[in-house]
């Protein structure tokens, strides 16, 4: 059923309600000149069949999407509505699809069957199909969470790097799995990111939630993501 896709900056701004899976799977390989991939816009890309979607995704973001018409028969994506770069948009359009994207160049992807995972992954949680969508109240709580775990360290502050993780949450309110959905230029950090975060604890009513797909984006100029928090290292 539905689930959320938060982006988390100096706040919590809600993206459309959306299908979210384990593991998408993220080509690693960065075309010369791909700065543009990565330079964030607005997308509002209703729920719907997921070839429409790509093609809508195709016209606001100005990048060549190929695809098999019979391999996209029958999946259907929750849509967009937000701002984030045209690599993540994708991303968080495929998730759930089975599929995954390859850019060749900076303005050219191809979209394929995602690999079968590997013998010794960590089995990802069931998802609870009839999870609740993230309002804005219990948006704001996961934020304040969220950010109280990550600014606890200046390795992880967010605010500098743009990073798309899922969170599955379980039944006392704490975060059982933490993945990275589009990751960071850095995976050191990712990996530090993703340790912290699994140190959040949450109302028990959150399980409903679960998973929820957050996006940490850079803040702008005026935004202080971590506020008047204080460091705590070690």
């Amino acid at each position: 059923m539905t689930r959320s896709v938060v982006a988390l900056v100096a706040c919590m701004v809600l993206f459309a309600p959306m299908d979210c899976a384990a593991g998408v799977q993220v080509a690693t390989e960065q075309p010369q000149g791909s700065e543009g991939a990565y330079a964030p816009r607005r997308f509002d890309i209703e729920a719907q069949a997921l070839a429409s979607a790509l093609r809508a995704f195709s016209e606001a973001s100005g990048t060549a999407v190929l695809f098999d018409d019979a391999l996209v028969a029958d999946r259907q994506t929750q849509g967009l509505h937000g701002e984030a770069s045209p690599r993540d948009a994708l991303r968080i359009l495929l998730a759930g699809t089975g599929l995954e994207a390859r850019f060749s160049s900076v303005n050219a992807v191809t979209v394929t069957l995602q690999p079968p995972p590997a013998a010794d992954a960590a089995p990802v949680p069931d998802a609870d199909p009839q999870a609740a969508m993230l309002d804005n109240r219990a948006a704001g709580v996961l934020q304040s969470a969220i950010e109280r775990a990550l600014c606890a360290r200046s390795s992880t502050r967010p605010g500098s790097f743009r990073l798309a993780m899922q969170l599955w949450i379980d039944t006392t309110g704490a975060v059982e799995k933490a993945a990275a959905l589009a990751p960071s230029d850095q995976p050191s950090r990712d990996d530090e990111v993703l340790a912290a975060v699994r140190t959040v604890r949450l109302p028990d009513a959150f399980h409903r939630f679960s998973p929820v797909t957050v996006l940490l984006v850079p803040s702008g100029a005026r935004s202080v993501p971590c506020g008047a928090t204080h460091e705590r290292e070690g």
